[in-house]
């Protein structure tokens, strides 16, 4: 059955033309002409300055959680080196020392809590853990501004370093401390502003 003409959609430079009309409207041009500068202003540089990068590591997010996934956050912050606690709470929690890394609580964030359960180990701090699978993942002093996250926690550990290991007078005799890093007896008022 042919078709009528009524029906025939346009084609080629017809098409064009009417498509121009229908458009020309609605699409304003600026006015504004871009000069050379003004595009090399706009290209990705990737020459940044050593602080810039800094800043933006900084505000790279990171992500981790427990061994069945019942609990999960996201840290926006910078972390602080690990320190490894040989502590008598932390021998006990971990089933041996605890290697903790630490952010600021406002750029903390739990992504699922389903599975987190809270313990107050003393006073002035309490410890998180999976109820699930069992995993011991935030220590957390109650005044302090930060949380801190056993490192293995983490996603991706890239770019942390331990730098110290504290109460190494309580270590079990089962295992050396045997690297260069500073050794504390307790933990001093620096990490008490930080937290463990």
């Amino acid at each position: 059955m042919p078709k009528s003409k009524k029906h025939t959609p346009a084609l080629g430079a017809d098409y064009s033309e009417k498509m121009k009309s229908r458009f020309a409207e609605k699409v304003k041009p600026s006015g504004k002409v871009y000069s050379k500068a003004d595009r090399r202003d706009n290209q990705v540089k990737d020459d940044l300055s050593e602080e810039l990068q800094q800043e933006i590591k900084k505000e790279n997010s990171m992500h981790g959680g427990c061994l069945c996934g019942a609990v999960k956050f996201k840290l926006t912050g910078e972390l602080r080196p690990v320190i490894n606690c040989h502590c008598g709470q932390c021998l006990h929690t971990h089933g041996n020392f605890a290697a903790y890394t630490s952010v600021e609580k406002n750029k903390f964030q739990l992504v699922n809590d389903v599975g987190l359960k809270w313990f107050s180990s003393s006073k002035e701090a309490r410890r998180g853990f999976c109820q699930e699978c069992g995993a011991s993942i935030f220590f957390e002093r109650l005044a302090g501004s930060n949380i801190s996250i056993a490192a293995g926690m983490l996603d991706s550990s890239k770019g942390l370093k331990t730098v110290e290991h504290i109460f190494v007078d309580d270590k079990s005799d089962y295992y050396e401390i045997e690297d260069d890093l500073p050794k504390y007896s307790q933990y001093y008022k620096r990490q008490l502003e930080s937290d463990t």
